[in-house]
């Protein structure tokens, strides 16, 4: 669970329209880091992996593909939830009051 999801509540209730963007943002934020840390973590092991013969370097190149898409949705989400922040705030509701 966000450490936010009370001023989504808030939100919610008011029938606010950052809502929506709070929701979306918070979904690609964790759908983005997931997959972007485990591939964070696993570059590594498959770049050595490569190196030393045991990998082949597709699986390199697709970790990497999934470490950057993982990044992007993440950013993505980060940016959808400060949309719904700067919208709430715009109409008197700060976040810092959840």
């Amino acid at each position: 669970m966000s450490l936010d999801y009370p001023f989504y509540k808030e939100l919610k209730r008011r029938s606010h329209p950052a809502a929506r963007w709070w929701r979306l943002g918070d979904t690609l934020y964790y759908v983005g880091l997931l997959p972007g840390m485990l591939a964070l973590f696993t570059l590594p092991i498959s770049l050595l992996g490569a190196v030393l013969g045991h990998v082949s370097w597709p699986t390199v190149g697709w970790t990497l593909l999934v470490l950057l898409g993982g990044v992007a949705v993440f950013i993505a989400g980060a940016l959808l939830k400060g949309r719904s922040y700067r919208l709430a705030q715009r109409d008197g509701i700060d976040v810092n009051d959840y």
